[in-house]
């Protein structure tokens, strides 16, 4: 099957496409719990297809019941995970330029209010935005479009402040907003004595590219959350070390970056066309609907300075046996048996027409055809007289 699928451009096109988009959700499948599931719902709709088309009804109709049931309990209890997904399904945001913090100056204010606020015991969240659009996942907060500098962050952050209990959020070199609330964290393998300001700064980064500053009060630590990764900073050159390498753009060689594009994640891109294999086997096994249909014949390949001057059929009938959906696809109009006369002389031949003459999709069987064989006359090409 799969041979009868690469003989053709247009397959091959499709194999490739259908490869790549498996490829792109098993990278984020790496990511979230729910795509994985979603990769597992998708089995089950495969199964459920072969089993309709190996004649099992009941079979096909419990896998899909299955399939069905999984996809509204995936909504239900992995909402926050497929907001996720679908925050990163954004194509323009690689070739945005990621956006720094601010200027040299303004990073190093947040490293040094930062650790001032630790040492003092006082807790604080500072987030910093990345490429994606926060809106949607913060809650409530105020304006306050203030330039950044470490006396703004130390006063947001005390204790009679009104917007103390919230994250104050760094976007394009300003503090937008203060008081902001972040969406926590379901997870379920965090350390015990993490605590609700631990929950929300890994929660924002679990669904966004954002970073995530936080301050805990207790133990007077500084953290930094990225990727949903909660590490500890232990003086503020290490912060703001790692706030300007998180938004530098990587330098390397170019046939490095080729070589890694191509080579690497190798398993996920093996698996990847496994996968879009066994999907393509499953899409064009051979079906119980036959059609009859008459093909016109088409010569190719007529030596030069030959015609051919006569031919015991023009046209073919041919049985074909496919799924009924592959038929709707199948433009009768253009096709023809393409007999290929390259090699032949002057005089008579027979031309064995077959399914490779046909040029049929993947799926679409030939059972029979008739004239199996054509009779063929070429002649020398009369020139006009002058």
């Amino acid at each position: 099957m799969l041979k009868t699928i690469f003989t053709r451009w247009q397959n091959v096109v499709d194999f490739l496409v259908l490869a790549t988009a498996i490829y792109w959700l098993l990278i984020w499948g790496k990511k979230t719990h729910a795509l994985r599931i979603v990769v597992g719902i998708g089995g089950l709709v495969a199964l459920g297809s072969l089993a309709q088309r190996l004649g099992l009804p009941i079979t096909a109709w419990v896998m899909h019941l299955a399939a069905l049931t999984s996809v509204v309990l995936l909504v239900l209890v992995n909402y926050s995970e497929i907001r996720y997904a679908l925050t990163h399904l954004d194509p323009f945001s690689r070739l945005l330029r990621p956006r720094p913090p601010g200027q040299n100056s303004d990073v190093a204010a947040i490293a040094e209010a930062a650790f001032s606020l630790a040492e003092a015991r006082r807790g604080a969240l500072i987030v910093l935005r990345g490429n994606n659009q926060l809106d949607h996942l913060l809650v409530g907060g105020i304006p306050l479009g203030g330039q950044i500098s470490k006396e703004i962050l130390e006063a947001i952050f005390r204790e009679l402040s009104p917007v103390h209990d919230g994250a104050a959020v760094i976007d394009d070199g300003h503090i937008s907003r203060v008081g902001v609330f972040l969406p926590l964290t379901n997870r379920a393998d965090l350390p015990n004595h993490y605590g609700t300001r631990h929950r929300a700064a890994l929660g924002l980064t679990e669904l966004s590219d954002a970073m995530v500053i936080a301050v805990f009060e207790e133990r007077g630590e500084v953290s930094l959350a990225k990727g949903s990764t909660l590490r500890r900073i232990e003086q503020p050159s290490d912060l703001v070390e790692r706030m300007q390498s998180s938004h530098r753009p990587a330098s390397a060689p170019s046939g490095i970056k080729f070589h890694s594009r191509l080579f690497g994640r190798w398993r996920l891109k093996l698996s990847a066309l496994g996968i879009a294999a066994v999907v393509c086997g499953l899409l064009f096994l051979p079906g119980n609907t036959v059609r009859t249909i008459t093909v016109p014949v088409e010569f190719e390949n007529v030596p030069a300075g030959l015609e051919v001057a006569q031919s015991s059929s023009t046209a073919v009938v041919a049985q074909l046996r496919a799924a009924t959906w592959l038929y709707e696809g199948l433009d009768v109009g253009h096709l023809v048996a393409r007999v290929d006369l390259m090699g032949m002389d002057e005089g008579f031949h027979t031309a064995v027409v077959g399914v490779s003459d046909l040029d049929l999709a993947p799926g679409i069987s030939l059972e029979q055809i008739s004239p199996r064989t054509i009779s063929i006359r070429l002649i020398r090409r009369q020139t006009a007289s002058p």
